[in-house]
């Protein structure tokens, strides 16, 4: 009953945590509640996600989804000069000079260099929302697009189909994962020292 109680405050905060006014970017803690979000319905907090139940190494998923990576640029603090950047400002590098928020949304379904490494995950998602009778990919929001590739449960899906659609679908999104990564380490430019310009004579 405890444990009931504790779970519906501690959801009345984080409601309350994503609320961001219109046409403002969601902000780091916004941002990790609207990927969350599905998983946050469950009744108990004091039982973990479902996509942390299984035997799949879920590490890269997790870092991703508490934004505790260095390859998305909203979840870097520093910049490459090391001074702080303000979340509005963290923008894509690989599509520079156009200034476009490096977020979940725009690194997995928008950048024209990284999106398409979501595709054979988005395919995986594609064929199990028709196998348990859900809406088709097109029809779901971004936030909810992101938080499907990042493991959570879909919309609307029935609780006993939970761990099934978690163990059909968690390889491929940790694969994206592992793809994101790797393509991010081959394109990162690397960060020169800075140097100062000879004095002139």
């Amino acid at each position: 009953m405890m444990r009931k109680v504790i779970s519906d405050l501690w959801k009345g905060q984080l409601h309350n945590a994503a609320h961001t006014p219109f046409g403002q970017p969601l902000g780091r803690k916004a941002s990790y509640i609207h990927i969350a979000r599905d998983d946050l319905q469950r009744l108990d907090f004091f039982t973990s996600a479902q996509f942390l139940r299984t035997p799949h190494n879920q590490l890269p998923l997790f870092r991703l989804r508490t934004q505790a990576t260095s390859y998305i640029s909203t979840h870097l603090h520093l910049n490459n000069t090391h001074t702080y950047t303000s979340y509005a400002e963290r923008y894509c590098p690989s599509c520079l000079p156009l200034k476009i928020l490096g977020n979940e949304a725009h690194t997995l379904l928008h950048c024209p260099h990284s999106s398409p490494l979501a595709q054979p995950a988005i395919h995986t998602l594609m064929l199990n929302l028709r196998r348990f009778d859900l809406w088709t990919w097109a029809t779901y929001k971004d936030t909810q697009k992101v938080a499907m590739l990042l493991g959570s449960i879909p919309p609307k899906l029935d609780r006993q189909h939970e761990k099934a659609w978690v163990l059909l679908v968690s390889p491929a999104c940790t694969q994206l994962i592992n793809s994101i990564q790797s393509h991010s380490r081959l394109t990162q430019l690397p960060v020169l020292p800075s140097t100062s310009l000879p004095a002139t004579i």
